[in-house]
């Protein structure tokens, strides 16, 4: 596992460790940034040419087609800045590496994969055996929105794609990367990240919000061996393909 001590710091690292503020901010807030930039700038273009309203509409409407397509654009948009700011900082290579994907790595990518299956399998049953809705193994109402076979490009590019990027790069990027530079316990700034992580996907009851810091955790653990985000990411787009392939599965026996 990476331990990253005082002595060992390169120059990144160790500004990488003074910048908790940024890596709380980026982690628990980027995505709500992302809505209120992608809401201002619907309101903005509304408000300078009227006749482009029918043009927003996918921003504010998540049963339109195009709705995950927007999304994937401003969480693009989102990783470029977060990039962009790293390097600024000259951080970025000590919080965005790259790690290794050698052949016992990607073992273990799918490792963790079958893992968290197993585990959200385990929480399904022991949910249901309590006798709960079943409700509360999907998204809370106020989160949920049509889908049919013209959301399926946009739905593949945000939840595929784009959200695993910035996750990665917001959690076991710079947050991970910046307790493990203050010299924190690999096991403890894991733990940490993916409770932070999980907190951010208010969308999900508790069996939800357990299934995704088991992943969390997962994702840390990738981050570690790999001493990159590359392992992570692919286990995080692995599982989300996975979670579409399901959602859409279902729509299609329906």
């Amino acid at each position: 596992m990476e331990s990253v001590g005082p002595a060992r710091q390169t120059p990144g690292q160790a500004q990488l460790a003074l910048m908790v503020l940024s890596a709380v901010v980026w982690g628990l807030f980027g995505f709500h940034v992302v809505i209120f930039a992608g809401s201002t700038l619907a309101e903005l273009g509304q408000a300078v040419i009227p006749s482009s309203a029918p043009f927003w509409v996918p921003w504010w409407d998540m049963d339109h087609p195009l709705s995950g397509v927007y999304m994937s654009v401003m969480l693009a948009i989102a990783s470029a800045a977060l990039w962009r700011y790293l390097r600024f900082k000259g951080v970025e290579r000590a919080a965005l590496p790259i790690g290794k994907l050698t052949a016992a790595i990607l073992g273990s990518v799918v490792a963790a994969v079958l893992i968290d299956q197993f585990v959200w399998e385990t929480i399904s049953l022991v949910t249901t055996s309590l006798g709960a809705d079943d409700t509360l193994l999907g998204e809370r109402d106020d989160y949920t929105y049509a889908l049919t076979p013209a959301h399926l490009p946009g739905e593949i590019f945000w939840t595929v794609f784009t959200a695993p990027v910035f996750e990665e790069m917001t959690f076991r990027g710079l947050l991970l990367g910046c307790l493990l530079a203050r010299g924190w316990h690999p096991g403890l700034a894991v733990t940490v990240t993916a409770a932070a992580f999980a907190s951010t996907h208010g969308q999900y009851y508790l069996p939800g919000l357990l299934s995704v810091f088991t992943a969390g955790l997962l994702f840390g653990w990738l981050r570690l061996a790999s001493r990159g985000l590359a392992a992570p990411l692919l286990a995080h787009m692995t599982l989300n393909a996975w979670a579409v392939y399901q959602d859409w599965a279902g729509l299609a026996q329906a």
